[in-house]
């Protein structure tokens, strides 16, 4: 028998605003349960059609999976098939996701801003906020879900400073993105109702030590792979043609490898040395393209530098098959989250835990993994050196900021004006006429901004006989063209 019972099922109905336990059920086939870092961990169970209480399984229920306050999900899908076998062959497949998967239900519409939900903070404050806006309280009644959640003090926050910029995306794909990036782990726990948990991993590599010399490891595989790797990206941001604003990122730091060589070296200690060789060029340079139009300031370049180079850096991961009596029992010696040291194949690392799966059938209890090595501080990785590879003169003044009006005071815009190419308006509305460049050899495109306006705002360009385009009131966002004959198109 190995050292993890199989866990009871325990399955609930959510009815009137509360959890209601509805069965217990251990007479099944086979379990598994995924415990993931950054994700909703999936679960599948069999059962044969003819066991009592097979049928009770139904989409949109609940399972907890034994005591376990953290293995609580819900149930997505319920398949049945049957075999030559007869009623033995008669099988009953039910799969879902934890109970981060809630939030797959939202998308991201409560914007903070004219034109998306932003926020600059640490990592667990961009969540926790986003869930508050989205599917909390501060979220229509009809949008909230039933998960506590509780936003700290700065001081208190855990993860990396992350930028969040999202309009109309899915919820739960932001907030994987979120943890990920700014390297925190989530989790829902449940005790009768649904509390959202933020939490750090410890650092148990001199304690915990998976390997296949000492019967803590059946078998596992290194992949350290640049198949998508960027230490390079061009952001291309305000303007267009020659005028455009063009950043240039880089990550100066060569990535993590695991096998000694040119690049590496050991320490006394016998793990691996990364040696920094300065900034990426020649056969050591992989460039990315990145289009953010809609960014301005050095600052934005930055974060979104930062974060496309974290997103895309070299990435080592590792799996492995672990020993089911091994010394280490999962959630009592480690868990998700924690750094451990793995070796086999004459390599080793400190790695982090990214999940865990348990598999118990007929009788046998068997466990994956799978590891990483976590992103090092941004502060130290990334070294950017932003600088504005073309800008026109004409352009300078202009890049950093939006140009306001405010009607009905503002009726016309100044030819030095059309180096900006967007424009916010204010106040009780009125008609504005936009200044036509006819020498331009095409469409000149601005984005509108309506902010707190009391009434419409009509564009023209005061030529008689063209297209004209209305801004509704109070906050709006809109993309228009001028063309070179005067008509004013939404885009």
């Amino acid at each position: 028998m190995s050292y993890k019972e199989k866990p009871q099922l325990k399955l609930y109905s959510y009815i009137n605003e509360q959890f209601e336990l509805q069965a217990i059920i251990d007479d099944y086939e086979s379990v598994s349960i995924e415990n993931n870092l950054y994700q909703a961990g999936q679960f599948l169970i069999t059962i044969n059609y003819n066991i009592p209480n097979a049928l009770l399984f139904k989409r949109g229920m609940f399972i907890q999976f034994g005591n376990d306050p953290y293995n609580f999900g819900e149930i997505y899908n319920v398949a049945d098939a049957v075999s030559s076998e007869g009623k033995a062959g008669q099988k009953r497949t039910i799969s879902g996701y934890d109970a981060r998967y809630l939030f797959k239900r939202r998308i991201i519409k409560n914007l903070n801003s004219n034109d998306t939900w932003n926020m600059t903070a640490k990592g667990e404050i961009c969540l926790r906020s986003l869930i508050y806006s989205e599917a909390g309280e501060g979220a229509e009644v009809k949008r909230r879900l039933p998960i506590n959640n509780t936003i700290p003090a700065s001081e208190n926050a855990l993860g990396k400073e992350y930028t969040v910029s999202e309009a109309y995306t899915n919820l739960y794909d932001v907030l994987c993105t979120i943890a990920t990036q700014s390297e925190i782990g989530w989790r829902i726990k449940f005790d009768g109702e649904l509390t959202l948990e933020c939490f750090n991993g410890e650092d148990i590599s001199d304690s915990v030590f998976f390997s296949t010399d000492f019967e803590s490891l059946e078998n596992g595989s290194f992949l350290d792979t640049n198949e998508n790797f960027t230490n390079a990206v061009y952001i291309g941001g305000k303007g267009e043609g020659s005028e455009r604003d063009i950043y240039d990122g880089e990550n100066i730091s060569i990535p993590f490898l695991v096998e000694e060589g040119e690049n590496c070296i050991v320490d006394e200690e016998g793990d691996f040395i990364v040696i920094d060789y300065g900034e990426p060029r020649d056969l050591g340079r992989f460039e990315s393209w990145d289009n953010q139009s809609e960014l301005t300031t050095e600052e934005e370049y930055e974060n979104e530098a930062k974060s496309i180079l974290a997103q895309y850096m070299q990435n080592l991961t590792v799996a492995g098959a672990g020993l089911a009596k091994c010394p280490y029992i999962f959630k009592e010696q480690y868990n998700i989250g924690d750094t451990v040291k793995i070796a086999f194949s004459g390599k080793s690392a400190n790695v982090q835990i990214l999940s865990v799966t348990e598999y118990w059938q007929k009788g046998n209890y068997q466990i994956s993994f799978n590891f990483g090595k976590p992103q090092n501080d941004l502060k130290n990785q990334i070294l950017l050196l932003l600088r504005k590879i073309r800008i026109s003169s004409s352009k300078a003044k202009a890049i950093d900021s939006v140009k306001w009006y405010n009607l009905p005071e503002d009726t016309e815009q100044k030819e030095e004006d059309v180096t900006f190419n967007t424009l916010g308006f204010t106040g009780q509305g009125g008609t504005f006429t936009l200044y036509l460049n006819s020498s331009n050899a095409g469409s000149k495109r601005y984005m509108i901004y309506g902010k707190n306006l009391s009434g419409n705002v009509t564009l023209t360009t005061g030529i008689s006989g063209k297209s004209n385009v209305t801004i509704s009131s109070g906050n709006t966002i809109s993309d228009v063209y001028v063309d070179t004959e005067g008509n004013i198109l939404k885009a």
